[in-house]
Formats: structure tokens, C-alpha cells, sequence
């Protein structure tokens, strides 16, 4: 390090901002928009929702005009029924009345039949992530979508969403993974856990993994890491020396629910990132669950 020169340095690294004048805020335009990618979409099926709310189905062909607020680029509204009948698809229209509910990603996720259940739900909304090719392609790539059920004034139910590609993972779909999770443990005890190991299962996308650790520290459920299944890692500790499982169990276990933030290596990978994990308890025969997903922050 002594033999560098730090004034020429930074004249240099100023220098090369100068040249380029834009490319910082650029950047961090872009970063703000991946960042509010998630809360816009929410928002563009919400509006097309209240729309079919108001005008029934006489809003599908509002849906379909392209160049409109509906349908601009790649990015769409489309419309089943609660049994995978396809009313809307501005696409390509003449693949509306399919029957869609069979439909599987590049995994053998059952998309069709998970999106069914989202709208379904008590919740009647939720996102669904899996790997699809853009129009035109043959490569799959990461599709994170936000569907939700919606009554037109005739009665009818409906299920609208709409997808984008390639979208950071954001808290959100993290609290909502942990959620349906612990729903899913409550409900069906540890038959829930082969599905949450299940690749095809909406619980596993990009880096992003559900894992259940038991109250005494033993690991349950991972996906990512399945070794570590069986093994008690109450004393694990990160990069920092933070002991991150023992943190888990005490939120969970005084507070019900939140975040922890630690290092720990991406899935196939040994190098150590900053991941925040969101934790909360799940309750089955008296006994606690620790029921956590996280994301990575680089």
C-alpha cells in the first residue's frame, strides 16, 4: 500500500466520475426502482382489481388495449377464474379460454394450481416466484408475481395478477414465505416439512430458502444446507462471532416475530454475506417452532 500514489489516486477515481457524470446517479436511480419495483406491482394489480370491482367484466377489454395504462411493454394484466380459466391474457388473445390451472414452471412448480391457492386464501393475495422464459426465449429466468381474488358486481370471482422479471427479493416476500410457512406447519404439524424442502414448492427461489430450527437449537428443515438437518446449532456463530440461532430462538420466543441480521454463505457458495433473516414462531402441540427465511443485502 505505501507505494501507491494516494493523490493521483483519488484524482484518478475523481476523475473517471467526471468522465462519466451520470453513472452514480444512475445507479442509484436504478437501486431505488428495484426497490419500489415490488410496491408498484402490488399496486397495478390493485387498481386492475378495484376496476373489475367497479365495471365487472366489462373491464377486460380496458385490460387489453395495448399502448394503455393496462398494458405497456411486458408488463400486463391477466384474468382466470377460481378454476384456471383464462378470461384475459393481452399477449396473445387467442390463448384466452385455456384452462391454465395444470400449468408448470421449468421445476415442475405447479404455478397454476399455486396461484389458485394464494387468491384462495384468507388473505386473498400474495406473490409467487418462480422460473419462466421471457417472450421470445428459451432460457428461464426468475418471474416473481403478485396475484389476488377479486369479485366483479355480478358475483363472479375472479383471480388477476400481474409479473415482472428478474426482481430483487424484497422483505416482503420474505415475511410472506415465513408466513404461509408457519400457517403450513400449524396446520398439517411436521408433514408440512417435506414441502417446505420441495424445490417445486413456493418456498424455495433464487437465494432465498424457508429453514425451521427447534426451540433447543435443532436444525429441522433446510433446503439450501441439508447437512445441516439433524444437527444442533445453537452455539453456530458468523463471521463476527454473533451467535445468530441463539438470536432467532430469543425473538421468536420473547417477541413472536422479526429480524436478525448476520453473515452467512449464499447456497452453493462458501463466501460470507450480510443476510437479514426474518423469524417467527410457530406453535404445534405446545411445542415451539422456529420458522425463518432471509434475504441477502449483497
Amino acid at each position: 500500500m505505501s507505494k501507491i500514489d494516494l493523490p493521483r489516486f483519488v484524482f484518478i477515481v475523481l476523475a473517471s466520475m467526471i468522465i462519466s457524470p451520470f453513472s452514480y446517479a444512475e445507479h442509484v436511480e436504478t437501486k431505488a426502482q428495484k426497490r419500489h419495483a415490488a410496491e408498484q406491482l402490488e399496486h397495478f394489480v390493485e387498481d386492475g382489481a378495484a376496476l373489475i370491482s367497479e365495471k365487472g367484466e366489462k373491464a377486460f377489454d380496458a385490460f387489453r388495449q395495448k399502448g394503455s395504462k393496462w398494458f405497456r411493454g411486458d408488463q400486463y394484466l391477466y384474468v382466470w377464474d377460481m378454476n384456471g380459466l383464462r378470461y384475459v391474457y393481452p399477449p396473445d388473445r387467442d390463448r384466452e379460454g385455456d384452462h391454465v390451472l395444470g400449468i408448470k414452471d421449468i421445476d415442475g412448480k405447479p404455478i397454476g394450481k399455486l396461484m389458485v391457492n394464494i387468491a384462495a386464501s384468507k388473505e386473498g393475495r400474495g406473490w409467487l416466484h418462480y422460473r419462466w422464459p421471457k417472450p421470445g426465449q428459451s432460457a428461464p429466468e426468475w418471474k416473481s408475481t403478485y396475484v389476488m381474488k377479486v369479485q366483479s358486481p355480478s358475483g363472479k370471482v375472479y383471480l388477476i395478477g400481474s409479473g415482472a422479471y428478474d426482481m430483487p427479493v424484497q422483505e416482503s416476500f420474505v415475511v410472506d414465505a415465513v408466513d404461509s410457512a408457519v400457517k403450513l406447519i400449524e396446520r398439517e404439524g411436521i408433514r408440512a416439512f417435506d414441502t417446505l424442502r420441495d424445490r417445486r414448492s413456493q418456498y424455495i427461489y433464487q437465494d432465498t430458502y424457508v429453514f425451521v430450527i427447534a426451540e433447543d437449537g435443532l436444525e429441522l428443515v433446510n433446503a439450501a444446507f441439508p447437512k445441516l438437518e439433524g444437527r444442533n446449532v445453537m452455539e453456530y456463530k458468523d463471521a463476527d462471532g454473533n451467535y445468530m440461532v441463539k438470536a432467532f430462538i430469543e425473538v421468536a420466543r420473547n417477541k413472536g416475530d422479526g429480524w436478525v441480521n448476520y453473515f452467512w454463505p449464499k447456497p452453493g457458495d462458501v463466501e460470507r454475506y450480510q443476510k437479514s433473516t426474518y423469524v417467527r414462531k410457530a406453535m404445534v402441540d405446545g411445542k415451539m417452532f422456529v420458522v425463518c427465511a432471509g434475504l441477502y443485502r449483497n
